[in-house]
């Protein structure tokens, strides 16, 4: 047996241009406000980076929009999820000063389709105050099988054409950083972009059918961006910064407009350094997903960060295949983003009480399929929370009482409410969506069998002001899991949860779960 002490991270509660300062072994939280002066619509993004000792990078990310319907001036009202991901990469650094180059991979999502970018950097120093880059990426977007095809009437008979194409287009960044403030950091990035369709795709007439031409910006298959940036060197660990870019607004006109952004990166301190305000520990994990009933398969990922007993904050992607049967990632589409943490008041030697939050922000994908043999109701093993783009917020307290080293007990209350967009609360195939709160009541415990063993149970009874199944307004939900610690870094993590399957009836589904967690 390992000597390591099992560190359980319950896979079910997973579920639930501006570098990062160099510390090795850190991670960094971002969030970032964004606004177009001409579209005048809000964004924003929100990012955990972990940076190795061994020069890779890993960053995890969404993106979340404001406004439904492009309602503009809209500040933090009727949110939903945008797009999502994330970017692996590798410093290495050249021999005598001639720099470093960044090989870099990008995955990402959002809610009609899958983005695969891979690119190269080359950072040079020019000298203790000038800097520069040159970066080139390849970007694929894969259009998810609901958004490719639509039927048409073509003289008097129903013809399945594609109706939109995977794209595929080249981006070239060069930058210039200037650093002779100590306070101050300067950045300018000019970004070219050339693209073209990788397949064809057509526009349905009365007797026939147009071919689809891609366009950028201007009618033409190039497009280009500025952008100056302001960061402000506050302390190590946390730095406000300012941008403003010069972006198109038209694929059809040379219309363009301004970009504002404003946002900070906050750097946890170095990992377990004596240095830092706290140690922690920071965890990639990754989950697949399968209903054996209704055969959905889904994978959630993003990263965890333990505040050595003090708390903790997650970010996760999850995404799901809107088709029956399809494994991993094919026709994936995003379903939500979450943001997650909480803070562990020790009340006394054998009880901690922890106040949390979650937040996920949905983007919609596959909520408007136009037939119900094509809606994936039962994937996510929650058919009363709706897939239309919106946010649930979710407020809790949890009670744990640690009996021993080995067992722990704990119940937790958890208040949610969800917000429909408000533009998306009606289609033909679902009818009306309104917004709608629920109550959640858990109760449950983890036991440390060895040090390389844990085993959880969770019975989660749930009420709500609306149905949640069968025909009824509450619900309960069990779930079962299995951890086992392979190694100091890797753990492996089983588990199984028992959900409704439909709102008018009594049918019951079990769904799968299969994880990794890896020890940064």
């Amino acid at each position: 047996m390992s000597q390591f002490k099992l560190k359980k991270i319950p896979l079910l509660m997973f579920l639930s241009t501006f570098p990062i300062y160099t510390f090795a072994d850190q991670t960094t939280f971002q969030y970032e406000h964004n606004w177009k002066s001409m579209d005048r619509i809000h964004g924003d993004t929100i990012k955990l980076i972990h940076k190795t000792d061994d020069s890779w990078q890993y960053e995890f990310k969404f993106g979340v929009t404001e406004g439904g319907g492009n309602k503009r001036d809209v500040l933090y009202d009727d949110m939903q999820g945008g797009s999502g991901g994330v970017v692996i990469q590798k410093t290495i650094t050249l021999d005598d000063g001639w720099g470093a180059i960044i090989p870099s991979l990008e995955l990402g999502f959002s809610k009609d389709s899958t983005l695969y970018q891979p690119g190269l950097k080359y950072s040079y120093k020019i000298n203790n105050d000038w800097s520069t880059s040159f970066r080139y990426r390849y970007e694929w977007k894969k259009i998810s099988h609901a958004e490719r095809y639509k039927t048409a009437k073509i003289s008097g008979q129903q013809v399945k054409y594609v109706a939109s194409s995977n794209t595929g287009r080249n981006r070239l960044d060069w930058a210039l950083i200037y650093s002779g403030i100590k306070a101050f950091n300067f950045n300018y990035t000019f970004n070219y972009y050339i693209g073209d369709y990788t397949n064809n795709s057509y526009k349905a007439l009365k007797n026939g059918f147009s071919k689809n031409e891609y366009k950028a910006y201007n009618n033409k298959k190039t497009d280009y961006e500025q952008e100056f940036k302001i960061t402000y060197n506050y302390s190590k660990l946390f730095r406000p910064y300012f941008s403003i870019s010069d972006v198109s607004k038209s694929k059809t006109t040379d219309t363009r407009q301004a970009k504002y952004k404003v946002g900070f990166n906050y750097a946890f301190g170095q990992s377990n350094s004596k240095d830092s305000d706290f140690a922690y520990k920071t965890y990639f994990k990754y989950a697949h997903h399968y209903g054996l009933t209704s055969h959905y398969h889904g994978d959630s990922f993003g990263l965890y960060t333990d505040f050595d007993k003090k708390g903790y904050v997650g970010l996760s992607v999850n995404t799901y295949n809107q088709l029956k049967n399809r494994l991993f990632f094919d026709d994936i589409v995003s379903s939500y983003y979450q943001l997650y943490g909480g803070y562990n008041f020790y009340l006394a030697d054998q009880w901690v009480l922890t106040p949390n939050m979650e937040v996920r922000f949905y983007s919609g994908g596959g909520y408007k399929a136009k037939s119900k043999e094509n809606l994936p109701h039962y994937q996510l093993g929650d058919v009363s929370d709706s897939q239309r783009p919106g946010v649930r917020y979710s407020p809790a307290l949890k009670l744990s009482w640690l009996q021993s080293d080995d067992i722990a007990l704990y119940s937790q209350y958890r208040y949610e409410y969800r917000k429909v967009s408000r533009t998306k609360r009606e289609d033909s195939v679902q009818g009306y969506v309104d917004n709608r709160a629920r109550n959640r009541f858990d109760i449950g415990t983890d036991i440390n069998l060895s040090p390389d063993w844990n085993v959880g149970y969770r019975f989660s009874y749930l009420k709500g002001n609306y149905v949640l199944h069968n025909d009824k307004k509450h619900d309960y939900q069990q779930e079962f899991d299995i951890n086992w610690q392979a190694t100091k870094a890797w753990q492996v993590n089983l588990a199984a949860e028992d959900v409704a399957k439909s709102l008018h009836s009594d049918a019951r589904e079990a769904k799968l779960a299969l994880g990794l967690s890896y020890l940064f």
